[in-house]
């Protein structure tokens, strides 16, 4: 229980941690980038090497099948819905214009619809052992600061004052934190088929959110270097994996 608390804290600390850095320091978008590329990879190990796995070994390829697609399906949906309210207006590499005003409240639920997953596979990763939690917990950080620090340019030019900027990310700090903790309180004793499925799901989701935002954010930034430092990311998190 102390190191799905503690996990939870330093998951939902990342994201905040990281928009502070954006409002304190002027970092370039290049490194930013950087940090993107290298956390995509690490989640993409995590999700394969870890999430898909797990899920297989605990409810076989129905599981797999039906939770992987309903996460990915769930998760292009929701966020279709929150670009065209405005929700993603501040990550300029979205192309497609919104049809209407970039507000505070649909910023927050495209942060939860990114994080909650995260979450949710971080909490489960803790119980199974085998330290996938710490792989998880890695690749969260990794992909939430850069996260945060990247929002802050497009926030700013939106209106977004420094306080609001503080309360978008703070609840979404503290929801993600509290998934993590719910998780693995409350899906400790569900039978595996079902682990499985959710283990999926988290998966198809987190991918979504890979192709859909991270990635093509990285590279609108970063150009070709961020190819390799996909593969440095992922290579890397495959190593902790094995330890």
């Amino acid at each position: 229980m102390i190191q799905a608390i503690t996990f939870g804290i330093i998951s939902g600390l990342s994201l905040l941690f990281g928009a502070t850095t954006g409002l304190i320091f002027n970092l370039r978008q290049k490194t930013i980038a950087r940090f993107m590329a290298f956390g995509s990879g690490v989640l993409i190990c995590a999700l394969t090497f870890g999430l898909m796995e797990e899920a297989f070994g605990h409810g076989g390829f129905d599981a797999v099948i039906i939770g992987f697609l309903l996460g990915g399906t769930i998760f292009i949906a929701g966020d279709y819905i929150i670009h065209i309210k405005g929700g993603r207006k501040h990550k300029k590499f979205q192309v497609v214009e919104s049809k209407s005003a970039t507000n505070g409240k649909v910023i927050t639920l495209g942060a939860l619809l990114d994080g909650i997953p995260e979450s949710v596979a971080l909490g489960i990763s803790i119980f199974n052992g085998q330290g996938r939690g710490i792989l998880m917990l890695s690749a969260i950080v990794l992909s939430n600061f850069p996260e945060g620090i990247s929002s802050i340019t497009g926030l700013r030019k939106e209106g977004f004052k420094k306080e609001k900027i503080f309360i978008i990310w703070g609840i979404v700090a503290a929801v993600t934190a509290l998934t993590t903790i719910a998780s693995f309180v409350f899906l400790h004793d569900v039978n595996p088929n079902t682990i499985g499925i959710l283990e999926a799901f988290a998966a198809g989701a987190i991918l979504a959110m890979l192709a859909d935002s991270m990635i093509p954010e990285a590279y609108e930034e970063g150009g070709f270097s961020i190819a390799f430092l996909t593969i440095l990311g992922f290579l890397v998190a495959f190593i902790i994996s094995r330890y």
